[in-house]
């Protein structure tokens, strides 16, 4: 067991590496690594981050039933009311352009941290100052500093179990839960809320308070970013005397303009010229556009339509949140399952389907079931259908959305590799734009054809949309190959494996005295050693999100 004094350890490997500096890395058992952290840590790390991400996205969805009073108090029309609605999830789309790259050249810590801080601010006009404008801009602003713990939140399981894929993999699926069930609970509380609030909007305040109460658990979280992390050692070290202590991630820094063309240039070249990203996103961007459409359509349904009481309305969303559940329970079982099918006329038989199309197959149940619950829950709407059909029609949804995100991410992650991250990048840009516009769509359809007809037509679209699975199941190897950014995202994996390899040798050769390096040898991993950080750190985000898939690929890495 290492001592602290050995945790901050420093290798100087012959001139090996870069002559002037002693390169400092993680010892095996380093207690500042995050992989090493005890599990209790690991897991408060989790449920910190995935409530701050939960509190976040609970203020988009609580502000809908709170519409009224805002129509009511400022004579505003429909439209104009729900834009506060829509403003705040659009800004889930903007914020990763800003936060993505400043969380890789500065960490996640001081990120979180200033979003907070942020958020916290953007929230008082909001909630307080009575203007409309005022409350629009900033739910806007709000909302894209909301995006920090969403987007980069979701990299935090990779960060704290690298080597671990079936904790990973748990852990991602929490997080994703949790973010998905922020809006359900929204909208549950937002109706008793706005219920009894007469001309205070409450719906506002509640989340500035929850925000406030989670300041003390963003100001705890600890920084799980490895680079970081050892930038801030090496800094300690050259105070302490040691001026040539480096970190790799300072060596090999990135240029402001690197930084932003992987997290903004890449990410839109992929969306224009990928069609496996653009696929994933019509798929997951419906899937997710649907749920905000479904905070305008739901009052509607139940309170117009149905009769329910006002401030019971949102107990109506809890048949999505129970869809959700039970998908991030039985996903690594409907996994398996759909492994095994055999698809006639899409399959080749004996031909083994690729392993990332044969995982994508767990779409298929789920992109079948959204149409079936979306045509359930329209001819369920009226007045003559018991409410309670309308309402459970939203646990196969639920149950959908989260297979489809699931499913479709994955197949990105599998796909891209070390580019995983600008994909998703893409992916959560277009569905956020998407779900910013479905709530005021909402308004239109109701008024011109009706619910039943309204809510069809994403059940028609939905329905279209299933062969895009099948699709990629049959294609999606060939358009691999074919893939620039995929092609390019495997270059950069096999380099970098061989620049691991590279530098393990160099930190065995400089820890035993017995061993000496040629010279031959030395140019040799002289002109490997080039690591990337952000790369290293892409690579842990591309790791599968399903708890099977995880265990799948620990088993071929084994």
């Amino acid at each position: 067991m290492s001592s602290a004094a050995d945790s901050e350890r420093t290798h100087t490997p012959s001139q090996a590496v870069h002559p002037p500096f002693q390169i400092v890395t993680f010892s095996n058992d380093d207690p500042e690594d995050p992989k090493n952290w005890s599990k209790a840590k690991k897991r408060w790390v989790l449920a910190n981050i995935s409530f701050f991400a939960f509190v976040g996205v609970f203020g988009s969805s609580s502000y809908a039933p709170g519409e009224g009073q805002i129509r009511q108090l400022y004579g505003v029309n429909e439209n104009v009311s729900t834009t506060g609605l829509t403003l705040y999830v659009l800004g889930f789309g903007l914020g990763p352009l800003l936060w993505g790259p400043l969380s890789e050249m500065y960490g996640k810590r001081l990120m979180f941290l200033i979003s907070w801080v942020l958020m916290t601010v953007t929230i008082i006009p909001s909630a307080f100052v009575d203007n409309i404008v005022v409350i629009l801009i900033f739910r806007l602003l709000t909302g894209i500093c909301v995006a920090c713990p969403l987007s980069n939140g979701a990299g935090v399981p990779a960060d704290i179990y690298p080597n671990d894929l079936y904790s990973m993999a748990r852990a991602t699926g929490i997080f994703t839960l949790s973010a998905l069930l922020g809006p359900v609970f929204g909208s549950i509380s937002g109706f008793f809320l706005a219920a009894h609030s007469g001309r205070v909007l409450w719906v506002i305040r509640m989340q500035f308070f929850l925000t406030v109460a989670i300041g003390p658990l963003v100001w705890l979280y600890p920084e799980t970013y490895g680079p970081t992390i050892l930038e801030h050692r090496a800094k300690r070290l050259r105070k302490q005397g040691q001026t040539n202590a480096r970190a790799m991630s300072e060596i090999h820094a990135k240029t402001t303009t690197q930084v932003i063309q992987g997290h903004v240039v890449r990410p839109l070249g992929m969306m224009v010229r990928e069609p496996i990203t653009q696929g994933a996103a019509l798929w997951v961007a419906l899937a997710y556009g649907i749920l905000y459409f479904f905070f305008e359509a739901f009052p509607v349904v139940f309170i117009q339509q149905h009769g329910i009481p006002f401030q019971l309305c949102g107990l109506t969303f809890i048949g999505i949140g129970i869809g959700m559940v039970s998908a991030v329970a039985f996903y690594p079982y409907i996994l398996r399952a759909s492994q095994k099918i055999f698809i006639p006329g899409i399959e080749r038989r004996g031909i083994q389907t690729p392993i990332q199309e044969n995982n994508l197959k767990a779409a298929l149940s789920a992109v079948i079931l959204m149409p079936i619950s979306l045509f359930w829950f329209a001819w369920s709407s009226g007045h003559e259908v018991y409410w309670l059909s309308a309402a459970f029609a939203g646990i196969p949804y639920g149950y959908a959305i989260v297979i489809i995100i699931f499913a479709f991410v994955s197949y990105l992650t599998q796909t891209y590799g070390v580019y995983a991250t600008s994909a998703q990048s893409a992916n959560t840009f277009v569905r956020s734009v998407v779900a910013a516009a479905l709530p005021i769509a909402a308004h239109s359809l109701n008024e011109n054809v009706g619910t039943k007809w309204g809510i069809s037509i994403f059940g028609f679209i939905s329905l279209g949309m299933i062969p895009i699975p099948l699709f990629f199941i049959r294609y999606g190897a060939a358009f691999r190959e074919r893939s620039h950014f995929a092609n390019e995202a495997r270059k950069v994996t096999e380099k970098m494996r061989a620049q691991k390899e590279a530098l393990a040798a160099v930190v065995d050769v400089t820890e035993e005295d017995s061993m000496e390096v040629g010279a031959e040898k030395k140019d040799d991993i002289e002109a490997q050693v080039s690591v990337s950080a952000s790369e290293q750190h892409s690579v842990g985000m591309s790791q599968p999100s399903s708890v099977l898939e995880a265990k799948e690929a620990n088993t071929r890495g084994g």
